[in-house]
Formats: C-alpha cells, sequence, structure tokens
C-alpha cells in the first residue's frame, strides 16, 4: 500500500478498520473474560473485575503514554536526519525507562 499515490479514500478505510478491528478485539476479550470469571467464581468474581477495571485503564494508559510518545519522538529524530541517530537512541531508551519506572512506582 503506497501512502503517496494511493487512492486515499480507499487508504482511509482500510486504515479505518484496521482501527476499528483493533478496538473491539479487548471489548470482547473483557466480556469474554467476565463471563469466565463469574461462571467459575461465582458473583464476587466479577465484581472483583470492575473494582479493578479504572485502576488497569491508568495502568495501560500510563504504559502507552510512554510508549507511544516515545515513538514518536524516536521517529522523528530517526527520520530526520543521519546525525540523530544517537539522539533517537537515546530518546528510545528514556522512553523505555520511563514505562519501566512508572511500572515499578504502580507496583510497589
Amino acid at each position: 500500500m503506497d501512502i503517496l499515490k494511493g487512492n486515499i479514500k480507499s487508504i482511509y478505510f482500510k486504515y479505518l478498520i484496521a482501527a476499528f478491528g483493533g478496538t473491539l478485539i479487548p471489548c470482547i476479550y473483557s466480556v469474554v473474560d467476565v463471563a469466565m470469571v463469574g461462571k467459575y467464581h461465582g458473583p464476587s468474581g466479577p465484581a472483583a473485575l470492575a473494582v479493578f477495571a479504572p485502576l488497569w485503564n491508568i495502568i495501560y494508559g500510563l504504559g502507552l503514554l510512554a510508549g507511544i510518545g516515545g515513538s514518536v519522538l524516536f521517529s522523528t529524530m530517526r527520520g530526520s536526519d543521519e546525525k540523530n541517530v544517537r539522539r533517537s537512541n537515546e530518546i528510545f531508551t528514556a522512553s523505555l525507562f520511563l514505562g519501566i519506572y512508572i511500572f515499578l512506582r504502580i507496583l510497589t
């Protein structure tokens, strides 16, 4: 798929379908997860999942913050010039350590 020379409308809809499919799978997984936990652990299982879901969304969002933000900066530096390879590697390392730091702060 050539983004620069292809048909913009068809490329847009391909990306739209891919994005919709990517957000639909976690929703289906959550419903099936709650159903299985409810079946085997009774009513307290889905209640525990409902209590933990907002915390999980915060953890997941912070991970996305470090990962996506770092990848944008990394790709911008890497694509701008050959001299910025060292700087792009520093950005990658910083975003990786930020994700690990956030994980460890939430874990402890």
